[in-house]
């Protein structure tokens, strides 16, 4: 709980002065927007209560580019970089760049602008065709979530509650809509802000242990293993812990491509031998593997028959979080795929504790090291 002594009240004098402070707080360092009617006021707070610094405007010509620069922000830090986007055809400019962030599951927060949502108080036909109820919906399908929040306390709320949700696994945007009439509401009291450290970001999603015990049994006695990996690279520290695996083990890895996920020089790295690796395999461990069919089949382009690279008796385990960002609108998460072992897990936290496991079951007195280093 807040103490007296961590209470802070805002100097703002506009709604939107409260806005672009509660970014601020959250650490959020750049704002790429194409500048727009419905988003003025936070455009005139950026400036003039903030300096144009933490947030600092990127200026684009295009919201689609607005939220490419923010996509490929997330993907580079680490975290989430706000887009503004303005109104309905603002929304819908950014629409594909947005899809593209869900689909390669990064984080950002997309911010809006509507209204003013009270009738009485628009413009004719200008504001009209800038209103939509809610604006949300037009990307509702492929965003983690969405919000029109309805007064400056609920904007708070609302900024923070957005955050987390874009930055906890599995990531993919969010988009918070403003009415022009909050951004621009005289602030007469002064507002209370929220200690950002009261909010911690929720914790990683831990596998079950007595899954990741059958996991790790079946890595260890397993003649012909293989690791499939494909988006390992968004942790660095599940990327180290691969390498350790794969050392432990001499167990070859395979690269998805989507992101970094192995060093190319690395002896183990096996990418180029793909389809003879997973003929060959009798246990493959595919890590945040989005889209397990791609991964695993071969096409004949000739007859469009799919090729199974998997042996029947093969063991196939999944460790990922892709069951948590299926959508019905987009089938983007591909075919349903037989596993022995399927195991809901952030895999930031799941590979540490399989190495960990590993070492502990091969510190057994056991010498294997000729065996495992056969194998490769």
């Amino acid at each position: 709980m807040e103490s007296q002594d961590d209470v802070r009240f805002s100097k703002a004098e506009w709604g939107s002065d409260v806005i672009v402070e509660v970014l601020r707080d959250l650490g959020i360092e750049y704002v790429a927007l194409n500048p727009g009617a419905t988003f003025r006021g936070v455009h005139d707070s950026i400036v003039n209560f903030l300096g144009n610094k933490n947030p600092e405007m990127i200026l684009c010509t295009h919201e689609e580019i607005a939220v490419a620069i923010a996509h490929g922000y997330g993907k580079a830090a680490g975290k989430p970089m706000a887009a503004y986007v303005h109104n309905v055809v603002g929304l819908l400019h950014a629409s594909m760049a947005i899809y593209n962030a869900w689909a390669n599951r990064s984080s950002m927060l997309v911010l809006g602008g509507t209204g003013p949502m009270a009738a009485d108080g628009r413009r004719p036909w200008i504001d009209w065709i800038h209103t939509a109820n809610v604006q949300g919906n037009a990307v509702r399908d492929f965003v983690k979530w969405d919000d029109q929040p309805a007064s400056v306390g609920s904007s708070i709320e609302s900024l923070i509650r957005g955050y987390h949700i874009t930055s906890s696994a599995p990531e993919g945007p969010v988009y918070i809509c403003f009415d022009v009439a909050t951004q621009e509401e005289k602030i007469e009291e002064p507002i209370e802000l929220p200690n950002i450290s009261s909010f911690p970001k929720p914790t990683n999603f831990q596998a079950d242990l007595d899954a990741m015990e059958k996991a790790v049994n079946l890595m260890v006695s397993a003649k012909n293993p293989v690791v499939l990996a494909d988006f390992i690279g968004k942790a660095p520290e599940a990327a180290k812990s691969l390498i350790k695996l794969a050392e432990l083990l001499s167990v070859p890895v395979i690269s998805g491509g989507d992101l970094y996920n192995f060093p190319t020089n690395h002896p183990l790295n096996a990418t180029y031998s793909k389809k003879q690796l997973l003929q060959e395999a009798d246990v493959v461990l595919a890590l945040d593997v989005y889209d397990l069919q791609q991964s695993l089949t071969g096409q004949d382009y000739r007859s469009r028959s799919l090729e199974h690279l998997l042996k029947p008796d093969a063991s196939l385990i999944d460790i990922s979080l892709r069951q948590l960002s299926i959508r019905s609108w987009t089938h983007d998460y591909g075919g349903l795929y037989p596993t022995s072992l399927s195991v809901q897990a952030d895999i930031k936290v799941a590979l540490p504790l399989m190495v960990e496991l590993i070492e502990r079951r091969l510190d057994d007195g056991i010498d294997r090291s000729v065996e495992f280093h056969r194998r490769f």
